[in-house]
């Protein structure tokens, strides 16, 4: 191996190491509720969300006309991104509604919530209807 692909491979393993640092330094700062911040957090564009939302109705319940409804709970950090593993389906009209709302709600994009200034983990609550 040549020089130039060992300090390569020494970087990506250095790089690799250190990310669950990263991630456990994000995760344990505060979680802070909708009412405990100043600007809470907004779809940084509505209509890819609305996209979103529409491509993942279940197929077999749209083609049937049947609607449905789910709530979903995730925590978005403060770069806007939704943390998959804080993902909850809250309530759902039905289990293909409940698997499709937690699916699209880790694609979702965010402006992070501020408080005091300071971009902040945020839990938020997202209704998502299927009509």
């Amino acid at each position: 191996m040549t020089l130039r692909r060992l300090l390569l491979a020494a970087f990506v393993a250095a790089s690799l190491a250190a990310l669950p640092a990263i991630v456990r330094a994000q995760s344990s700062a505060p979680v802070h509720a909708g009412a405990e911040v100043d600007t809470p957090p907004r779809l940084t564009n509505p209509t890819r969300t609305a996209r979103l939302v529409a491509d993942s109705y279940p197929s077999r319940l749209r083609r049937s006309g049947v609607s449905g409804q789910a709530q979903v709970q995730f925590v978005v950090d403060t770069s806007g991104k939704v943390e998959p593993e804080s993902i909850e389906v809250v309530l759902a009209s039905g289990p293909a509604f409940a698997i499709a709302a937690k699916r699209v709600a880790g694609k979702i994009h965010f402006t992070p919530g501020r408080s005091n200034g300071q971009v902040v983990r945020t839990r938020v609550l997202l209704p998502i209807a299927y009509k």
